[in-house]
């Protein structure tokens, strides 16, 4: 009798173990997606808000090329530079490189660590973004064109990030993805100890268990969080293109202040479509009678986001099946072997 009850211990022990190693792998790599799917959307958004405030700074470089000034002695550079600075919290540095990859002017808070002055290259999907960025340990580099009368890139400006101020403001959001696969998992393994305990299963017993509650976790975890995630990519991406969108109000008010005719302006469509150029979470802009911009989200972009996070969890979906049917496949085989030797 006692031998009994020690072999059923060590079963139900092995089967919750077991239980607890899957689970916890799955809530693992569930987080570490959603956190991944976070970093990824912030990292588009402030990028590319970053990118459209400093074009308006880097547009009085070119307004001054354009009018004759030599890049190489451009007199205010450091205050345009400090004004890009200023532009965010996470920027670190601001670089000018002229022709042949030279750095011609710096303003920083630390010395330069790994810094490429060569730009990337464009991304092979193809994707226009007002920016091309190369990702570094420790901070992400910003690459901006800075163009010449005729539209060509004759240098660039380089903006730095410190990585950790960027990945600062979804802390909070990666701190309540990790709470809630704790408490999902600690809920399932708490059932699963209930139903070993109770059932009493055999090993087959046991593997459907596991899998049934690793399925059960999985799928309410990304469930919540799809459903969360895609209400982030939504208020988020709104967010940023109003503020893109008021900085490109800003412009049209300068020039208003210039005395340009507001018809003039408004037929500048060329201007809203360069503007909104490489802007992939806005799929157009227009401007009415007041001149006042109006910019209308793409639908295409917040459906990425979530299809991306979907695709993942699906991936890992995958896996939990095929390794399921390989242990279901082996502890047939077993069986079979028994039954043969009997």
């Amino acid at each position: 009798m006692k031998m009994k009850v020690e072999k059923f211990a060590v079963r139900c022990l092995i089967a919750f173990f077991s239980l607890a190693a899957v689970c916890s792998g799955l809530a693992l790599q569930s987080y570490i997606i959603k956190r991944d799917a976070a970093r990824l959307l912030f990292e588009n958004l402030t990028f590319t808000r970053i990118s459209v405030e400093a074009r308006q700074h880097i547009r009085k470089i070119e307004y001054g090329i354009k009018n004759g000034r030599e890049l190489e002695q451009f007199y205010n550079m450091n205050d345009i530079l400090r004004d890009i600075q200023r532009s965010s919290s996470y920027i670190s540095g601001v670089y000018i490189v002229g022709g042949g990859d030279s750095l011609l002017y710096s303003i920083r808070r630390n010395p330069e660590q790994n810094l490429s002055l060569r730009r990337p290259r464009a991304t092979e999907s193809g994707t226009e973004r007002v920016y091309r960025m190369i990702e570094n340990p420790e901070s992400f580099d910003l690459f901006l064109p800075i163009r010449d009368p005729d539209g060509l890139d004759t240098a660039y400006a380089i903006i730095r990030l410190d990585k950790d101020a960027v990945y600062f403001s979804t802390l909070e959001l990666t701190r309540q993805e990790f709470v809630q696969g704790a408490i999902i998992t600690a809920q399932i393994l708490g059932l699963g100890l209930i139903v070993i305990i109770k059932k009493k299963p055999k090993a087959g017993g046991i593997a459907l268990m596991i899998f049934l509650m690793a399925l059960a976790g999985l799928t309410t975890d990304a469930g919540l969080s799809f459903s969360r995630y895609r209400g982030i990519v939504e208020s988020t991406t709104v967010q940023s293109v109003n503020r893109i969108t008021q900085l490109l109000q800003n412009d049209v008010e300068i020039i208003r202040a210039m005395g340009v005719e507001p018809n003039v302006i408004r037929d500048q469509n060329s201007w809203l479509q360069q503007a909104a150029r490489g802007i992939p979470m806005i799929h157009s802009m227009s401007m009415n009678y007041n001149m006042r911009i109006t910019p209308t989200v793409s639908d295409e972009y917040i459906n990425q986001y979530s299809s991306d996070l979907l695709k993942s969890f699906i991936a890992v979906y995958i896996v939990l099946f095929l390794t399921g049917a390989a242990v279901f496949a082996f502890i047939r085989i077993r069986k079979k072997k028994r039954r043969s030797s009997e």
